[in-house]
């Protein structure tokens, strides 16, 4: 089975358990909106802050380089730091109750953002533990050269799918961030080996979903000129915004499902257990 019939089948999986809760898709939306409103809060806070220091630098005749500022860069520190602990949290959420549902319970809404808020210093703590190892390898990436910047691309990978059970690991297990690492890196290596291959790809499902709101897009402009471009363009961004929040939320409940499959070896029973059993495949 190719990787994209297999992605293929493992979206439409998680879409039954999404249909069957449609709720599931109000985590991701506040996640968006909670972000989106943090980062304008802390962006405007920031703009103030550093008009002192901007005012100062004209006043000398002087070009001012905001990104070089002690508060800027604490300014984008505390940015990652809020906006990983809001997805983290609305993911926990999320993770939640999807595990609830693929094991026929019947978790609500608040019972998913109760469990985050319990976690919620655990949240806080992995949010500063992946907003430095974040800035740390974007930091490198962007001043070394070619080699260098391919040597943390593999390192972020590597850490990517490290940590691909954090959360479910911070949902369900009482342990410290970076215990909760250790743990989804061992869960993950157990079950598909120390070197994999891609077996499934979510990103990949999604760039073909794309595809219809492109084409609506070149189909309005074509018929409608320019009123058509911008009424195309409108519909092209409220279908990637709705297909952004579809994806996240089959994301949880597949990520949910291959928790369980990693820690129990057990699946759900809207899943397949030969896709859900070669989500990766070992290399050879």
């Amino acid at each position: 089975m190719g990787k994209f019939s297999r992605s293929w089948q493992l979206v439409m999986q998680s879409f039954a358990i999404l249909r069957s809760d449609k709720q599931l898709m109000l985590f991701p939306v506040l996640s968006a909106v909670s972000c989106f409103v943090v980062t304008a809060m802390i962006a405007t806070g920031g703009a103030f802050l550093l008009l002192p220091a901007r005012a100062a630098a004209i006043a000398a005749g002087e070009r001012f380089h905001p990104n070089q500022s002690p508060m800027f860069l604490l300014g984008m520190f505390t940015l990652y730091v809020v906006n990983y602990f809001v997805i983290v949290f609305f993911n926990v959420a999320l993770v939640g109750v999807a595990n609830s549902r693929l094991m026929g319970g019947a978790w609500t809404f608040r019972d998913g953002i109760e469990l985050a808020w319990e976690r919620k210093g655990t949240i806080l703590q992995w949010a500063l533990v992946a907003a430095t190892v974040g800035v740390i390898l974007r930091t490198l990436e962007e001043r070394l050269g070619l080699i260098g910047r391919l040597i943390m691309r593999i390192i972020g990978i590597v850490w990517t799918l490290a940590c691909y059970f954090v959360v479910p690991v911070l949902a369900f297990e009482d342990l410290t961030p970076i215990e909760a690492v250790k743990r989804s890196s061992k869960l993950f290596r157990d079950t598909w080996g120390e070197k994999v291959v891609g077996g499934f790809s979510l990103s990949l499902v999604s760039m073909v979903l794309m595809l219809p709101g492109i084409g609506l897009w070149l189909a309005a402009m074509f018929l409608g000129g320019v009123k058509g471009l911008l009424v195309g363009t409108v519909l092209m961004i409220i279908y990637f915004l709705v297909l952004s929040v579809f994806m996240s939320a089959v994301g949880g409940i597949f990520n949910a499902a291959l928790y369980r499959y990693a820690c129990f070896k057990q699946v759900p029973p809207a899943f397949d257990h030969d896709l859900v059993a070669s989500a990766w495949a070992p290399k050879s």
